[in-house]
């Protein structure tokens, strides 16, 4: 093996591109690009001393594969592309990283709606964020204060629904408007999600004035509600560059065997979003930041800045900066600034890193503190590090389907989550539909010998408890740490024993219970919506 691996990388070849790194049972562990493959790939094996993390990362090396490409910037997107599909152990992931929400007005349209937006943004129409939280609140008061239609069709309606009616929308579709004042209040909403607040505000000012002027005290009424709900919004409004800037900073903070990437986004100069990321710090900081870069804008690639700011220079700055350029089809420009009030935006960001860093900590401390604490109060012989939990959603006995949560380490372990359709109960019977759901999770575990988990936990009392343990001895798994968790009174139910236990309602363990217990009901009741959904539809 080690003579092959020699011979692999005395003729590895000199152009550029992909190298995935593999161990013993052919995994792939670490996926670089290089402009000259064999070069690199000498690095990993020369005699100069190397960090701890690199050397161990190549001793576990029994294979390397290679991908030419023609040009450095195709290897770029690919190491992008493989280690999205690949997961290796020593390359950064961003894991469950959704695309951010943007406010969108579809100025596309002859009579202009918000909605939200997420991928491939539309060019005909104008977009506002990204945002890391959920805009749907916002939405509704910008339609509700500038009264724009929150009908769906792009065309209008025949009749006005009751939006009118409630004074929230102005009624275009039966011409209660005009379209050129319709216009009008959806350019107040833009500059208003543009930061313009103060002077949408004054605007609105005058055209109450003016409106009580003339009499036409409905319409003065509807702007002093207008200005009634703007402006308590315009005293939130971060204004961090008074040019109007579209800017990714991105500070990080290392300490601990922990690196945090931190993300503040400004565009039109305003903070829209704050955003971090903890990874285990497995490289230099360099090429961590490197690999972060182009996860991040790989998966955002609708959310590409005029300007990203970063807190030390990279190797490959000018390729990134071609990559991120060819993707917004304008030009992205990479700077490190050394004065000034950018370099303050890179302290701001590395301070919020840093913040990160310490509440993930003090997170990882209280997760640990609840699993001990729960071992403790079930008397538990092994720390319950693999914890699943189940439920089961049905209306009537329709649509019935089970859920499994898993737990790993107090912590959500979404790759691990299963949904059950219910195959064999008709009717109104959760411990049926129970029984069901464990039997087939837990025979396909005892079929595939894999490992069980350290701690079942089910929704329910003390039927949905024998209705498992039943299962088990059927199955014939012994010694599998079982209990119910009652919605009422939250009493926990155990096996061979009379009487539950009632923790406090603040106990470490309860509260790690009660989580799990509501996720598996979240992810449950999602499963039973989508399929009720989907035959709704048909």
């Amino acid at each position: 093996m080690i003579i092959m691996l020699k011979e692999k990388v005395k003729n590895a070849p000199k152009q550029p591109g992909i190298y995935l790194m593999k161990d013993k049972d052919k995994n792939v562990i670490y996926i670089g690009k290089a402009k000259n493959i064999r070069n690199r790939i000498k690095s990993y094996f020369s005699e100069t001393q190397k960090d701890p993390k690199t050397e161990k990362m190549t001793s576990l090396i029994a294979d390397i594969d290679f991908i030419i490409t023609n040009t450095e910037k195709e290897a770029l997107i690919l190491e992008a592309e493989l280690v999205r599909k690949n997961r290796p152990k020593y390359n950064i992931e961003l894991k469950d990283d959704k695309a951010y929400p943007y406010i969108t007005i579809t100025t596309s349209d002859i009579y202009p709606r918000i909605i939200i937006s997420r991928r491939k943004l539309s060019k005909d129409d104008i977009h506002f964020g990204p945002y890391t939280n959920s805009v749907i609140s916002q939405i509704h008061l910008i339609r509700n204060i500038f009264r724009i239609r929150d009908c769906r069709p792009k065309t209008l309606p025949k009749k006005v629904c009751l939006s009118y009616h409630m004074k929230r929308c102005i009624g275009p579709c039966e011409n209660h408007t005009s379209q050129k004042d319709y216009l009008a209040s959806i350019d107040l909403a833009i500059r208003f999600l543009k930061g313009d607040t103060k002077d949408v505000i004054k605007d609105i000012e005058n055209n109450m004035k003016t409106t009580s002027k003339n009499h036409d005290f409905e319409s003065a009424a509807i702007y002093r509600d207008q200005l009634t709900q703007l402006r308590p919004l315009s005293d939130k409004q971060t204004i961090i560059l008074k040019n109007n800037n579209d800017i990714d900073i991105i500070g990080h903070h290392t300490e601990k065997e922990k690196i945090v990437f931190n993300i503040l986004i400004i565009r039109n100069g305003t903070l829209t979003a704050s955003r971090h990321y903890i990874f285990n710090n497995i490289s230099t900081e360099e090429e961590m930041l490197e690999s972060f870069i182009q996860q991040y804008y790989f998966r955002h690639n609708e959310s590409i800045p005029k300007e990203i700011l970063l807190p030390y220079k990279l190797k490959e700055k000018e390729l990134i900066e071609e990559w991120l350029s060819d993707i917004k089809e304008q030009k992205v420009t990479i700077h490190t600034p050394q004065k000034g009030e950018k370099l303050k935006l890179i302290e701001m960001s590395n301070k919020n890193a840093k913040e990160a860093y310490i509440n993930n900590i003090a997170q990882d401390l209280e997760i640990t503190a609840r699993i001990e604490t729960l071992k403790t109060e079930l008397n538990l012989e092994t720390t319950p590090k693999i914890i699943e939990g189940f439920d089961i959603s049905t209306i009537g006995g329709n649509y019935s389907v089970g859920s499994m949560v898993q737990f790993k380490d107090g912590k959500p372990n979404k790759k691990n989550y299963r949904r059950f359709k219910i195959k064999t109960i008709e009717g109104i019977d959760d411990f049926a539909m129970m029984r069901e759901v464990i039997e087939r999770r837990y025979k396909r575990i005892k079929d595939e010998n894999t490992p069980m988990p350290d701690l079942i936990l089910v929704d329910g009392g003390k039927g949905q408890l024998n209705i498992t343990l039943k299962v088990f001895k059927e199955l014939d798994i012994r010694n599998q740490p079982i209990i119910s968790l009652a919605k009422r009174e939250e009493e926990i139910y155990l096996p061979n024993r009379s009487n539950p236990i009632v923790l406090e309602k603040d106990s470490k363990a309860l509260l790690l219970l009660r989580h799990i217990r509501d996720e598996s009901h979240r992810f449950a009741i999602g499963y039973h919506k989508l399929l009720r959904n989907k035959d709704f539809v048909k």
